[in-house]
């Protein structure tokens, strides 16, 4: 199911709910959970578990290849680590297959 699809399940859970109402309201909260992200915090996703994103110093050096085929050795800088942590409920979901 994508996004809009979504949508348009939850609105018809909801009679009172229209599609742009709820499309607003998930649109906002996923914002604000991206904006926490980005902040570093943990953050709470409810029947799933918390996750966080953090920036680290980078170290050792990479390869890259340009676009004329050249490779470059280069100095990390900076690292993005995610951490999640999965709720036990939503581990045995997945463990018996039956996620949705």
């Amino acid at each position: 199911m994508n996004h809009t699809q979504r949508i348009a399940n939850v609105a018809r859970q909801r009679r009172s709910l229209t599609k742009a109402l709820v499309r607003e309201a998930v649109e906002r909260y996923l914002e604000t959970l991206a904006e926490e992200i980005a902040a570093g915090e943990w953050v709470d996703i409810p029947g799933i578990g918390k996750v966080q994103v953090s920036r680290e110093e980078g170290k050792g050096y990479v390869t890259s290849i340009t676009p004329g085929g050249q490779r470059v050795r280069r100095k990390v800088q900076m690292r993005l680590r995610t951490k999640i942590r999965l709720y036990e409920k939503f581990k045995l979901k997945l463990r018996q297959g039956n996620a949705c």
